[in-house]
């Protein structure tokens, strides 16, 4: 029995029957279990979800991710919050092998169930819609999808897969995952390759501790494993679990390899630089004959740290021929040899300093390429270190917050995260804090004379000018970058409270809407809808709303000069005071956010659209403008804000 089958098992006999009234996992219904086992797998560590730890009194903290059956195809919904708003990850169990045609199907027919709740949600069956709408998922939404098919097959492609948005995920790659999770370093566990024609293997030997094996892969079997082990952990190839980086997915190489493929297959060797594997351990098997060359060799727990953009490339070439039935493409593929350096390696350390060594020329990311610059650690000592209040912020990726330092929930944070603040507060521009997030890190050759890396990165981060020209983080106290990542986390947490009233508020109108004589419909329908659009509207808002709160400090600097929030009183046990600051931002600076945007949108379908366009920026702050000139009573509301809520200087 499989390590999956006997968690079905184990599942299965914890929660069946469970919660009463709706359970996850029925009477008989063996298969249900294995959602709770798909959900474990792939946001257990994210959502802290220890299903082997749980006792069936714990149901409710997985009940609240799955659907209920009968559910419209949609088993799981798993909502993650981001910066500019939530994306949502809706998933179909299948404890069975599916073909191409299968696949496309299901995932098609969660698509369509989807448009029809958006279209109209008494459409779908009542569990999806009460799981959608406890999830806050409206039509401001539907670009931020992913469709997620699992199955027990090893198919995990179809012709026509938009790969951002329909991800297919096996069974073999759910065990790769959760074996992973245990050595936190995701490696593939054992495969074993074939000699080439010419048993061209090379040992080297010079230190018993890390032996090494030059050799040559033939190309479809390194494509064929490309593709067994693409889409793991929703999109990371376990392949290259030890890699710094996955492969560049838009590379424009792959047209060049796949040309070599087609015309000179066997001159692929000459032109590729070949590939770079570690492996935990290695076994060669000898030939029978007098010679005893290598015949075949098995790798351990390996990945490839450098190639995975040869790698991926040649599964890209082997997927597309498979899908066009090619056998020509694939035949060629076979002629293909890729030089392959093997290195036995056991020592961590060791392992990180080769992945580093051998991927010098290719850096992760822009933002890793920042991460040792001087504006970047002055940033991070600054805020970090000395008196309070210490921020920690992220200038590179798996860094951890110093263990000595106290900090809120609000004063952890990334460089990206507060680049895009910066813009929507202290810049008040909250179209480059969307729509840059991107390019900020982004060396732009066109520009970079008279900037750092470019214009917008120079407007943020430009150190020890001490004039007009210094980045606006430079410029700010600790205090100043402090309260915008408050506001921020007051942001969020007073959408969580205004979305739970218009839910309820959706609610009570449905309620009516059911029982109303004809002649009251169109006022419930339009209500309905009315609500609809406000969540729509303030799940998108949060750089205008940072800059409109921003713009009530630009107008009255007087009234607040000095004063900073009382966060301890926020973050202490009595939990009244907080509850009463979520409140006042939101009725003061939300729904303020929400009214403008409304206003300025009564003509225009499309948020996300209007959220995009550069000129909306300009269109929001002076309505804003506007109304702080306009509305005298503004003034006095912000006034008594600052009284309740921040300390006086």
């Amino acid at each position: 029995m499989s390590k999956l089958d006997e968690l079905i098992d184990q599942y299965y006999n914890k929660f069946v029957g469970l919660p009463n009234g709706k359970p996850i996992v029925r009477q008989n219904q063996r298969n249900d279990a294995f959602e709770i086992v798909v959900l474990e797998t792939l946001y257990g560590k994210e959502k802290e979800l220890d299903v082997q730890r749980m006792v069936a009194s714990d149901v409710l903290k997985i009940a609240k991710f799955i659907v209920a059956p009968p559910d419209d195809g949609i088993d799981i919904i798993v909502e993650r919050e981001e910066i500019d708003g939530s994306s949502f990850d809706f998933i179909q169990v299948k404890n069975a092998e599916l073909s191409q045609l299968d696949i496309q199907q299901a995932l098609s027919y969660m698509e369509k169930t989807i448009e029809k709740y958006l279209k109209k949600a008494s459409d779908v069956n009542i569990n999806l819609r009460e799981a959608l709408s406890e999830a806050n998922f409206s039509k401001s939404d539907k670009s931020n999808c992913r469709f997620i098919l699992v199955h027990r097959g090893v198919t995990n492609f179809f012709k026509g897969q938009k790969e951002d948005k329909e991800i297919v995920i096996t069974g073999t790659e759910l065990e790769i995952i959760r074996d992973g999770a245990i050595s936190e370093v995701p490696r593939v566990p054992i495969e074993s390759f074939g000699a080439d024609a010419f048993n061209n293997f090379i040992f080297y030997e010079e230190s018993q501790d890390n032996p090494a094996i030059l050799m040559n892969l033939c190309g479809y079997d390194l494509a064929r494993l490309a593709i067994k082990y693409t889409n793991t952990s929703l999109g990371r190839n376990i392949l290259f679990g030890q890699n710094l980086r996955e492969s560049l997915s838009k590379s424009k190489t792959y047209d060049g390899m796949a040309a070599t493929i087609r015309k000179e297959p066997e001159k692929f060797w000459f032109y590729n630089n070949g590939v770079t594997i570690i492996a935990e351990d290695y076994d060669t098997e000898y030939n029978e004959d007098q010679e005893k060359k290598v015949d075949r060799l098995t790798l351990k727990d390996f990945s490839i740290i450098n190639g995975a953009q040869t790698t991926s490339a040649l599964g890209r070439f082997l997927k597309e021929a498979e899908m066009n039935c090619n056998e020509e493409d694939i035949e060629k593929l076979k002629r293909v040899y890729v030089l392959a350096r093997i290195l036995k390696v056991v020592d961590d350390e060791f392992k990180a300093q080769i992945a580093i060594f051998n991927n010098t020329q290719n850096p992760i990311t822009t933002r890793d390429m920042a991460s040792n610059r001087e504006e970047q650690l002055q940033l991070y000592n600054g805020l970090v270190s000395g008196a309070t209040p210490n921020i920690y912020v992220e200038v590179r990726r798996g860094m951890k917050p110093p263990a000595d330092v106290r900090l809120y929930k609000h004063q952890n944070t990334t460089n990206v995260e507060l680049a895009q603040l910066a813009y929507a507060g202290f810049l008040r521009d909250p179209f480059i804090a969307k729509d840059k997030k991107n390019a900020i890190f982004d060396t732009d050759y066109k520009q970079t004379e008279g900037f750092l890396l470019n214009e917008y990165y120079h407007k943020l981060f430009h150190y020890g000018a001490g004039d007009t020209s210094e980045g606006i983080l430079f410029k700010k106290t600790k205090d100043e970058i402090n309260e915008l990542l408050f506001v921020h986390y007051l942001y969020k947490m007073a959408k969580k409270n205004l979305l739970a009233v218009y839910k309820e508020r959706i609610a009570d109108a449905t309620t009516q809407l059911e029982s109303c004589d004809d002649s009251q419909k169109k006022k419930f329908e339009s209500r309905i809808t009315d609500y609809e659009r406000l969540k729509s509207i303030a799940n998108i808002c949060v750089f205008y709303c940072i800059a409109y709160y921003y713009g009530f400090k630009e107008e009255f600097p007087n009234d607040d000069s000095g004063c900073f929030y009382r966060y301890e009183d926020f973050y202490s046990s009595d939990k009244e005071f907080q509850k009463k600051l979520v409140e006042g931002f939101r009725d003061l600076f939300l729904t303020g956010t929400i009214e403008v945007i409304k206003e300025l949108t009564v003509n225009d379908a499309n948020l996300n659209n209007w959220i995009r366009d550069r000129k909306s920026t300009r269109l929001f702050l002076d309505k804003v403008e506007d109304r702080l000139q306009l509305d005298m009573t503004l003034e006095s509301k912000y006034k008594d804000y600052i009284v309740s809520f921040k300390n006086s200087p």
